[in-house]
């Protein structure tokens, strides 16, 4: 797949998510006004096995519920607060808002619920839009991506990748398996020998969630590919002023 980003590309981190609600379609709408070049957001399944868009597992930060995502109808996820009168989101509601205006990250959360059934409605929900082509999936867990490569070969992996040694090993042993289109780093973790590696591979390198100016100067001036953030407007300035 051969996805066209500006260099480096800015990705709303869970909409405009400095400004908003994070994951609602508050924060994709401010996201795509500020505008992002990107948005990333999250998916669980709901107790009926719709794909809802939400961080965490359990409702306790985010919401004014409690409990597991996975273990709760989607009507009573839609009557909670997800912050300011904003409701969960559904993935089909945030596809039909977006469409293919800017590339979505979907990130694919951990694997306390069935991790087959998530890959698959997912993907089957992004195909119902049409909007295979603009979607990139990623993951921390390799069984996500894993399956989606099963299910849809021909789409965009980003192999999410923790700091330090964990994120090197995981890089080590399934970037060769996984073939991801991107790599998505913590930023501490990007340095001259991290961009050269990607760049043999022809892999872009998307950073997150990188927020504070100084960060920003530091790896736009590497050449690095993309970034994650909360706060687009100031990623943009920053960028604006470095060309």
């Amino acid at each position: 797949m051969n996805l066209e980003l500006p260099r480096p590309a800015i990705f709303a981190h869970r909409g405009a998510s400095a400004s908003a609600p994070e994951n609602t379609l508050a924060a994709f709408r401010l996201a795509l006004s500020q505008p992002a070049d990107g948005i990333e957001l999250d998916v669980h399944l709901s107790a009926d096995g719709i794909v809802v868009v939400i961080h965490d597992q359990n409702l306790n930060r985010t919401t004014n519920g409690v409990g597991l995502v996975h273990r709760t109808r989607l009507e009573e996820l839609r009557r909670l607060d997800a912050g300011q009168g904003e409701a969960i989101p559904t993935l089909d509601e945030v596809l039909a808002l977006v469409g293919d205006q800017v590339l979505l990250n979907v990130e694919l959360k951990g694997f306390a619920q069935p991790g087959e059934r998530l890959a698959a409605e997912t993907i089957a929900c992004v195909r119902s839009h049409g909007l295979s082509h603009s979607v990139l999936y990623s993951s921390f867990d390799v069984r996500h991506l894993l399956r989606i490569r099963q299910l849809e070969p021909d789409v965009a992996l980003g192999l999410l990748l923790d700091r330090g040694w964990s994120g090197w090993l995981a890089r080590t042993l399934f970037e060769p398996l996984i073939r991801p289109w991107s790599l998505h780093p913590h930023y501490t973790a990007v340095d001259d020998r991290f961009l050269a590696r990607a760049r043999r591979s022809n892999r872009p390198v998307i950073a997150y969630t990188v927020n504070r100016p100084e960060d920003l100067h530091q790896l736009f001036s590497l050449g690095i590919d993309g970034i994650f953030t909360d706060d687009v407007p100031s990623a943009v300035a920053v960028r604006e002023q470095m060309r």
